[in-house]
């Protein structure tokens, strides 16, 4: 198991796991009262989105850099998740 300093993850790296950990803490706040089909919509869209993050943030450069589509992907992802729900992100552009 190789040790990840965030300095050494991209800037698209950081922002997914920053996005990643933002998006944590609205799922906790979604479950924290009866489920709306909207909030399971939500939960389903974020671990969608950000499934691959965690994985791929704590692997080596070579493996990361060989799969930067998958981050790339997953700040798209979330961004249209976060716009559909008209969610605000602190770490996500706006724009998708």
């Amino acid at each position: 198991m190789s040790a990840t300093n965030i300095e050494t993850l991209d800037e698209t790296e950081q922002t997914a796991l920053r996005a990643a950990s933002e998006a944590f803490v609205l799922i906790r706040m979604l479950t924290a009262r009866p489920m709306s089909a909207e909030a399971q919509q939500i939960i389903h869209d974020m671990a969608t989105a950000f499934h691959n993050v965690p994985e791929h943030c704590a692997g080596g450069a070579a493996q990361r850099k060989a799969n930067a589509f998958l981050i790339e992907a997953a700040v798209r992802d979330a961004a249209k998740a976060y716009n559909k729900h008209g969610l605000a992100s602190q770490h996500l552009p706006t724009a998708v």
